[in-house]
Formats: C-alpha cells, sequence, structure tokens
C-alpha cells in the first residue's frame, strides 16, 4: 500500500496476536430509579503495550489501514467478556463510521452476537463514533438498515458536536443519541444549555428516541439534567469504566431516588390529562431468548393473541406479530431465539404520554410499521399495548368539542373544562350530608386569579410562534413551581392564547401570586441577561385577583367581564409584573356603567 508504515502496521498486528486488549464497561444509569440500564464498553490496553493509549492506538490503525482488523478484534474481546450477559442490560459497543460503512459489517456482527452465549441483537447497541470529518460516508444508510432489520440498536455518540449533527440524525433514524459532554458541563448555570436539552427532549418524546446524557460529573448537572427529564445519564459521577459486575454507589442512589426525573411537579401528573395509560391492553410478553417454536404453539392455543412483546428481563426489545411467529416457527427459523426474528422498531412510550404526543410518535414511523401497536412501559416493566386504532378513537373523543378540553401546548384544562368548573364554584347550591371531599371544598369561598401576558401578540410578531409557545410554557413552569407545591385545592386553566385561569380558596393566592410575579420576571431578565439582549422583549405578567369571588360573582361569563373591563383599564406599560386586586364594589360599579 502506497504510503504505508510496516511498523506501525507491525505494531498494531503485534497487539492483535499477544491480547493486548481488554474490556472495561461504563454504566448507563436510568434516572428514574438508579439502576444500570446498560454498559459502554471501552478498549483498554494491556501492560506494556506499544502504544500509550487506545486513542493512539486507532489513530495508528487508521493511517494504516487496519482499523476494520483492529475494531473486529475489540468487538470480539467486548463480547466475551459479555459472555452470560446478565438480564435487562444493553451491551453499548463503540464504531466507527468507516467501519459500520463497510459492506461486511451487518453480517459479521450478526455472526460474532449468535456464537456469544447469552447474547441475543436486541440486547446490543451499535454506537456510532467520530473519528473522521465526513458528514457522510458511502454505505452507512445501508449497513444500518441492515443491523436494525437484525434486531440490533443504534445510537449516534456525541451530539452536539463534531459532525454528529441533524443531517446524520434524520439520516440513521438512531434508537438513542448520546448528548455530549459540550452540552452537560455547567447546565446549572447556563439556561441555553438548557433549552437545547428542552429541544433535543421534546425531539425524543416525538420520534421514539432515547436521550442519554454524558460526562455528568458534578450533582449540580445530575439534578438539573433530571429536572428537565432526562431519563438516561453516564459520567464519573455515576461511575467510572470498569468491571461488567459494577454497581453504583448508595449515595449516588439515593440522591436519584430523592431527586425524581422531571422534578417535583413531574410526580404529580394532572389526571384531567388524557394519555395513553386509560387504553392499555394487556399483552404477553416472551423473553428474547425464548425458542419460536414455544412461542408459536402458545400463539396457536389463543386465537385472540395478535403478538407479543418480547422483552429482555423487564425491558421491552421489540414486537413479533401472530403472522411472523407462525411463519418464522413453520421454516428452517423455528429453532432459533426469537430475539433474532423480532420487530425492533417498536415504538415504545410511557403510559402518561398524551394522546397527541402518541399519535406524533405512531405517525414518524415508516409506512410499513404504521399499523404495529405501541408498547406502553416505564421502569416497572411492560403495562400493555395501545393500538393505533384506540389511539384514533381517543383523538376523536378529544376534538369532539368546538374547543379542547385540554389545552394542547401546556396540557392544563382548556376553556371547556374551566367554565365547568366555574359553574360549579359559582353555584353556591346547599351541601348535601353526603357531599365528598371534592364538593365539600368547592362548597367554601373561593377567590379567582386571571393571568396574561401583557402584549402577547407583539412578542410574538417579534419574536416567532415558536418562542412565543416556550413563553407559555414557562408561564406554567413558574406557577407550578412556586404555587404548585401549595396543593391540590389550586385549580389552574389554560384558557386559549395567553390566558390563564386560577381559583384557591379564599386567602390563599394573594401573597404567593406576588412571588410568583416576581419570580417570573427574574427568569425572564436571566434570559435577556444570558443572551446579551440579542433583540429579546422581556415580557411582563397582568394577574387581576377577585377575592371570595365565588361568593358574588354570579358566572364564568361575569368574571370575563370583570377581566376584559380590567384590561382596558389596566397600564399599557409595565415596568415589572403586577397584581391588581379587584373588590366587589369597584368590579359591580364598573359593570354597571359598561352595561
Amino acid at each position: 500500500m502506497a504510503g504505508e508504515n510496516p511498523t506501525l502496521r507491525e505494531k498494531i498486528e503485534a497487539t492483535l496476536k499477544s491480547d493486548g486488549l481488554q474490556a472495561a464497561f461504563q454504566p448507563i444509569v436510568d434516572l428514574r430509579c438508579g439502576e444500570i440500564a446498560g454498559f459502554e464498553t471501552l478498549t483498554r490496553l494491556a501492560r506494556g503495550s506499544a502504544f500509550t493509549n487506545p486513542g493512539e492506538l486507532f489513530d495508528a490503525a487508521e493511517k494504516s489501514g487496519t482499523l476494520w482488523d483492529l475494531e473486529g478484534r475489540t468487538r470480539a474481546v467486548s463480547l466475551e467478556a459479555a459472555s452470560q450477559w446478565h438480564g435487562g442490560t444493553k451491551l453499548f459497543l463503540n464504531t466507527t463510521p468507516q467501519v459500520f460503512s463497510d459492506s461486511r459489517f451487518s453480517q459479521a456482527i450478526t455472526t460474532l452476537v449468535k456464537n456469544t452465549p447469552g447474547l441475543t441483537p436486541s440486547r446490543v447497541v451499535l454506537e456510532i463514533t467520530e473519528r473522521s470529518d465526513q458528514q457522510h460516508i458511502a454505505g452507512l444508510d445501508e449497513q444500518v438498515r441492515l443491523v436494525k432489520a437484525a434486531g440490533f440498536e443504534v445510537a449516534i455518540d456525541d451530539v452536539g458536536a463534531g459532525t454528529s449533527g441533524l443531517n446524520r440524525i434524520m439520516a440513521l433514524r438512531p434508537h438513542w443519541l448520546k448528548l455530549d459532554r459540550e452540552l452537560i458541563e455547567g447546565i446549572h448555570r447556563d439556561r441555553v444549555r438548557q433549552n437545547l436539552i428542552r429541544f433535543f427532549l421534546r425531539f425524543a418524546t416525538l420520534s421514539g428516541v432515547k436521550l442519554i446524557a454524558e460526562g455528568i460529573e458534578q450533582n449540580e448537572e445530575l439534578a438539573t439534567l433530571m429536572d428537565l427529564g432526562v431519563v438516561y445519564g453516564q459520567g464519573y459521577l455515576l461511575g467510572r469504566p470498569g468491571t461488567r459486575d459494577q454497581t453504583i454507589a448508595p449515595e449516588v442512589v439515593r440522591f436519584i431516588q430523592q431527586q425524581k426525573v422531571g422534578g417535583p411537579m413531574g410526580q404529580q401528573p394532572d389526571r384531567r390529562v388524557v394519555t395513553v395509560g386509560r387504553f392499555v391492553r394487556p399483552v404477553i410478553c416472551v423473553d428474547a431468548k425464548r425458542i419460536l417454536s414455544d412461542v408459536a404453539a402458545a400463539v396457536l392455543r389463543d386465537l385472540h393473541i395478535s403478538g407479543v412483546v418480547v422483552v429482555d428481563g423487564e425491558r421491552p426489545v421489540g414486537w413479533c406479530d401472530r403472522e411472523t411467529i407462525l411463519r418464522t416457527a413453520a421454516d428452517a427459523r423455528a429453532g432459533q431465539q426469537i430475539g433474532f426474528v423480532l420487530e425492533p422498531e417498536v415504538a415504545i412510550t410511557a403510559p402518561t404520554t398524551t394522546i397527541p404526543d402518541a399519535l406524533e410518535l405512531a405517525s414518524s414511523r415508516e409506512e410499513r410499521q404504521v399499523g404495529t401497536p405501541l408498547v406502553v412501559a416505564d421502569e416497572n416493566g411492560v403495562s400493555g399495548i395501545v393500538s393505533v386504532g384506540d389511539l384514533l378513537h381517543a383523538a376523536a373523543d378529544l376534538t369532539r368539542d368546538v374547543q379542547l378540553r385540554i389545552a394542547p401546548l401546556t396540557g392544563l384544562p382548556g376553556r371547556v373544562l374551566a367554565d365547568e368548573y366555574l359553574s360549579r364554584l359559582f353555584r353556591n347550591a346547599p351541601t348535601p350530608p353526603s357531599a365528598d371531599e371534592a364538593t365539600l371544598r368547592l362548597a367554601r369561598t373561593h377567590d379567582a386569579a386571571m393571568i396574561d401576558v401583557r402584549a402577547f401578540s407583539t412578542y410574538n410578531e417579534r419574536m416567532g410562534y415558536e418562542l412565543g409557545d416556550e413563553l407559555l410554557r414557562r408561564v406554567v413552569e413558574t406557577f407550578r413551581r412556586v404555587i404548585g407545591p401549595l396543593g391540590s385545592e389550586i385549580y389552574f386553566a389554560h384558557l386559549g392564547d395567553d390566558r390563564f385561569l386560577a381559583t384557591a380558596p379564599a386567602g390563599v393566592l394573594d401573597q404567593p401570586l406576588r412571588s410568583f410575579a416576581a419570580a417570573f420576571d427574574q427568569a425572564e431578565e436571566e434570559i435577556i441577561s444570558e443572551s446579551n439582549g440579542a433583540g429579546l422583549i422581556s415580557p411582563r405578567l397582568r394577574i387581576v385577583l377577585v377575592p371570595d369571588a365565588s361568593r358574588w360573582v354570579a358566572s364564568a361569563h361575569m368574571l370575563y367581564r370583570i377581566w376584559d373591563r380590567w384590561q382596558r383599564e389596566s397600564p399599557t406599560q409595565l415596568a415589572g409584573s403586577e397584581v391588581f386586586v379587584v373588590s366587589e364594589n369597584s368590579a359591580t360599579a364598573r359593570l354597571r356603567q359598561s352595561a
């Protein structure tokens, strides 16, 4: 080979022949429970190696044209060390794009896994690493398609750095994205980084992709990522590269279990929001190592079984429909494990996923998979499946009202539900002796507060509707953080556009609303400061508080009229978010004047 360095090649060949390569395992942690969800295998050099570190070895292999041989050996060493792998744990194998795109790759990795006791393709994630500045390498797309068809999952490493950009994500449609350390470092102090993570989380939710935050080294970073909703983490804080039998330090597990993914409000889902958990159907789960002929026998005994969820431990790894099970059990594959013939591109979602998000997830799949059910699962295992038909029926129910009962942007009760609630609140009907707790709460005097963003239409025109939507979500997040902990008696609804409603027992809301206004202003000022202005508008809230509203306000319509009157009369420019308190006398007098 022209330009070849014989000495370099000889050093690499000597390393390969002398068993100079070893495997180390770094844990990937499920942040919902503090348990190990998988391990990334890393190459380590034996003592006395001709190379000082693995990076030098891989650079030398790339220069000398021996990268295929080196990576083949590192994969073999990793799988040998992972033989008889314990249940429910993923194995992440690093592969460069140059090797992954080789026409021999899919067959080589499939054969290697088949010959490794205790492993099936569904347990292996092939992680595409970066050792090249090339955005696209010929053959990579085809090999990714083939390994997916064989049951493997694919991850893209270092997202947010190098060439692991949006183009590669769109082209390869991976199952996992590993967020680069550059995005994670100091995230607790950087709102821009936090917003980037929110972007990736939203994309992941709607696309059926799982995120791993890499390089977590501080408790503050971990807490912020969990609060944002990141489910999987990796880094020295969680565990360093070591043996496959390592465990997470007890103090780290305690910290994770106390923190909770999604923050404090993430533990209190609004039960009025329609989620897929309401439509779950039971399903049979079979282990990926189960022999196909045995599964087929069980399916034949029950004509109602449309398919099975294939699991590794408690974790779902794929779906196998009835026709595929019976067809493959009737040919030469009857003695194979079902993990080698499953449909790995199954969409897995949590019971708390909203119907609109579940439909987005279902519709983002390839056309041949549109009819495949969604598997519903969380950290406790598989709950069941939801058919696409059930999702469509649920969506039809949601859109039956002229206005959505649930505001899709925020997940809060919408105008219809809010009006129904206010009707009950203002009815002032006598309380029956057998009244339940909810009725007794409504029988007490309540304050009502109406919240809007000053000059919201101007904000949308100047900043764009995407940032306008993000602003409304920040209003909700701040309200929940400041006022949500006061308890379940706080009712919060999104009436449409920038209009929100809050009610609570008399005397509860006044001071918390002022704290909410101050917290919102502070957060917005921080955003502008961190962005060096950048033409941003500083939005302000106008809050109209009506004390004892349920005692004298006759209807929701009357409450909204009071609000509209105060909107017209309040100052057009606010130095900061402000709370206006409306008394009964002043409100009724103004309403009579406008009648």
